[in-house]
């Protein structure tokens, strides 16, 4: 019991500490409580007044923002609309670089083509020009654009030149110059160039005529001696009547062309010879045997007939007056057939046989000779042509491609010697075949009379 009332006092006396404790402790709180209130109520006030500057500072910021990214987003188009106008800037330069060399390319080629196509007179009063032209062609200044720039600047003159030219030209020009006349002479005197026709006249002599391109100095052809008088008439009077070439000059240019035999002949070269050695001997030789074989005499219709009935009435004197008096190489066979005529058939074949095999070799002799030329020719010009491409190749090996007029030879060598070759073992041949045919025709006549000699002849029991 005194136990018990003791734990009941200790817990009373707990409560009561406790009970003012929590008194304490909420009346703490409570004013913690007002004081955090206070310093709140104090922060809200202090936010309040900050909020709208910071918020005029942040609006201020978005729209610096918006700003600079309004400006960046512009110059990143500027970028872009300044690197494809770039590009397409890149692609006109070079579509202008690649017209600059062609319109170069074209000037270059012009002035080749004017120095090339002009009259040889004028050659000499263009001179300066063609002169000027091929040293700034020559001249080395690099590959770069300015340099191609002031190259064509250098040579656009050409332009002008021809432009001159052309309209010099329309209306007849005279001017003087050089010349080689028909005896080959070096005379000085005036052309007149008419369009594309060149006329000249002497100073020093009545040569007058047209004058081609050809050789350092012009070549004059004379027309006529009505048609020179003309020319030279109206080069001297300024005007008057010239006459017209409607092919251009190529007329006189083929005609100032045209070659002698013996010039041909000489392009043929070393093998051209042995090919006409060989055509003069057989020429000769068929012409011998034309003489000797179509001269041969045939014997007349008739003459075996003759002989038979003489030798079958036994008349054989009379057989014999007959067979000699056979012309051609019939006659020794008919003969000896009539000696041998009481022998048997076999020895009367074996005896005109053996006369017909006298008579073959006169006749067929020298005509293998035709033969061999005929086949020996076309093998010598192609040994021609051969030696002819070698040439070419050696001259092509020094000059190059460039001047066909160096390589003329070699090829004139190669074609010349070919035709001739040609032109020999075709008639060769032809002979051959003629003459052999005669002589075999010769041959078969005979053999066809010892036939019907043997079998004509009556044998008398």
């Amino acid at each position: 019991m005194k136990y018990l009332f003791s734990i009941i006092s200790f817990l009373l006396s707990s409560v009561i500490v406790f009970g003012a404790t929590l008194s304490q402790a909420q009346a703490g709180a409570k004013a913690d409580l007002e004081d955090a209130l206070s310093r709140y109520s104090d922060l809200q006030e202090s936010i309040k007044d900050e909020q709208i500057p910071l918020a005029r500072e942040l609006n201020a910021l978005k729209a610096d923002l918006r700003d600079k990214r309004r400006a960046a987003e512009r110059a990143q188009r500027l970028k872009d609309n300044s690197t494809v106008d770039l590009n397409a800037l890149q692609v006109r330069v070079e579509k202008r670089q690649e017209q600059l060399d062609y319109v170069a390319n074209l000037v270059a080629d012009f002035g080749e083509r004017f120095e090339r196509d002009i009259a040889l007179p004028e050659q000499q009063l263009y001179s300066n020009e063609i002169d000027k032209f091929r040293e700034a062609a020559n001249v080395s200044i690099g590959e770069d654009q300015m340099g191609k720039v002031k190259r064509l600047l250098d040579q656009i003159f050409i332009l002008q030149t021809s432009i001159e030219r052309f309209k010099s030209i329309s209306g007849g020009q005279i001017f003087p110059g050089e010349a080689v006349v028909s005896n080959g002479e070096v005379e000085q005197g005036k052309f007149l160039l008419m369009g594309p026709t060149t006329y000249y006249t002497s100073d020093s002599s009545d040569a007058a005529g047209v004058a081609l391109k050809a050789g350092l100095l012009p070549p004059i052809i004379g027309l006529s001696p009505d048609l020179d008088n003309q020319i030279s008439a109206t080069i001297t009077a300024g005007s008057g009547q010239l006459p017209v070439d409607p092919t251009l000059g190529s007329a006189l240019a083929m005609a100032a062309q045209e070659e002698t035999l013996w010039e041909h002949i000489q392009k043929g070269g070393i093998w051209i010879w042995p090919i006409l050695f060989f055509a003069l001997l057989a020429t000769l030789t068929a012409l011998f045997k034309v003489y000797e074989i179509y001269s041969v005499k045939m014997p007349r219709a008739g003459a075996l007939h003759g002989i038979l009935k003489a030798l079958n009435e036994g008349n054989r004197d009379e057989a014999m007056k007959l067979a000699k008096a056979v012309q051609g190489p019939a006659q020794s066979m008919l003969v000896d057939a009539v000696e041998h005529s009481e022998e048997s058939k076999e020895l009367i074949e074996e005896v005109m046989y053996e006369r017909m095999l006298e008579v073959q070799p006169r006749l067929e002799r020298l005509l293998p000779f035709i033969a061999v030329t005929a086949a020996t020719a076309p093998l010598m010009g192609l040994l021609g042509t051969v030696t002819g491409m070698i040439n070419t190749f050696k001259l092509i090996t020094i000059f190059g491609t460039g001047d066909a007029k160096q390589l003329s030879s070699g090829i004139s060598e190669a074609l010349v010697t070919t035709e001739f070759g040609l032109i020999v073992a075709i008639p060769s041949l032809i002979m051959h075949a003629l003459l052999n045919r005669r002589a075999q025709g010769v041959m078969a006549n005979m053999e066809r009379m010892a036939v019907a000699f043997v079998n004509g002849l009556v044998r008398k029991n």
